[in-house]
């Protein structure tokens, strides 16, 4: 019964892995540029039942493993903001966020000052950089202040991996490369068109996370019941003995 118990105890807390993702992923329903992520379930090492020939193998319960992003292009919505972009096609902006590059497809930026530059910047501060890892800059007209908007986007680069599920979440819409990825490249410019005015919204559809929901909820009550089941079976056992 032990067997049992420990199966029975590994899928509450693979079950609850579950509902802890789809958990975060509704709160981020309304995040732009926010990619779902998704678990699935593999098994446990597996014992063999008869070590003579052709033995019978049986798993010791299941965890919960990464099954990365939906790096699928989400719906853009038009805002009208002068420095509001949004992807069409595949690709990822890049920002050097304390000096490590992270990927977005939130393309919600503004202007930071200094001196004579203006400097791209996203929400957190982090520098958006160009197709050559620089910082995406322009020259502020001393005369009029004005800042030259179209040089600037013209400017900004668009990166694409071999395998962009893989990306690892950095923070709710950042996310950093890996050995999984492949090397971020520069997208080609039939690949994508950067829509000025425009933010991508998040992919999280809120049906299909509810459903998720419900069989992780019924996964893990399963759980608890064959616990339940294996601590009864165990006392009853016990008091068989006296």
């Amino acid at each position: 019964m032990r067997a049992a118990f420990y199966t029975g105890a590994s899928g509450l807390v693979a079950y609850q892995d579950s509902m802890d993702v789809i958990g975060n992923n509704i709160a981020n329903c309304s995040t732009t540029g926010y990619k779902a992520q998704r678990t699935a379930f593999s098994q446990l090492l597996a014992t063999k039942m008869n070590e003579e020939a052709n033995p019978v193998l049986v798993g010791n319960g299941v965890r919960t493993v990464s099954a990365g992003i939906d790096a699928s292009a989400a719906d853009v919505m038009a805002t009208q903001g002068s420095l509001d972009l949004a992807i069409a096609g595949n690709g990822w902006f890049c920002v050097s966020n304390g000096g490590q590059k992270e990927y977005t497809r939130d393309g919600s930026f503004s202007l930071s000052m200094s001196g004579n530059s203006a400097y791209l910047v996203n929400q957190n501060g982090a520098y958006v950089l160009d197709s050559s890892g620089r910082q995406v800059t322009a020259t502020v007209d001393s005369k009029s202040n004005n800042v030259d908007i179209g040089t600037i986007i013209n400017n900004v680069g668009v990166f694409t991996f071999t395998n962009p599920e893989a990306l690892t979440p950095a923070s709710s819409n950042s996310y950093l490369s890996n050995a999984y990825t492949g090397t971020a490249t520069v997208a080609k410019k039939n690949e994508y068109t950067v829509l000025k005015g425009y933010l991508e919204q998040s992919d999280v559809s809120l049906a299909d996370e509810m459903v998720a929901l419900i069989t992780a909820q019924r996964g893990y009550q399963l759980s608890a019941r064959v616990v339940q089941t294996a601590d009864e079976v165990e006392q009853t056992i016990n008091s068989l003995r006296r």
